[in-house]
């Protein structure tokens, strides 16, 4: 009980770390290298395939001190794309 209880407090505190150091960036005109290295420990880039005749690439992000977090299904992803799209069509327009 106890290693588990010191895991997740150290979850906690990772979690916690990464949220200050979202807090001291409110806004990101620019991804920088120094950004990249602060906030990301690793990117697993995964081989392509089809799914529904469209070509899925999966990413996998490893937050500093977060871990991975849970990755879109192709579905959210195609959602989210679209969903982008339609407001970056509003401003334009």
């Amino acid at each position: 009980m106890e290693t588990y209880l010191e895991t997740e407090t150290d979850k906690a505190e990772s979690l916690q770390r990464f949220i200050d150091k979202v807090k001291r960036i409110t806004e990101i005109k620019e991804l920088t290298s120094e950004l990249v290295h602060e906030f990301i420990d690793k990117i697993v880039v995964h081989a392509p395939r089809y799914l529904d005749g469209k070509r899925v690439q999966l990413i996998d992000i490893y937050y500093s001190g977060v871990g991975i977090l849970r990755e879109l299904t192709p579905e959210e992803m195609e959602e989210a794309f679209q969903k982008h799209m339609a407001e970056r069509k509003a401003k334009t327009a």
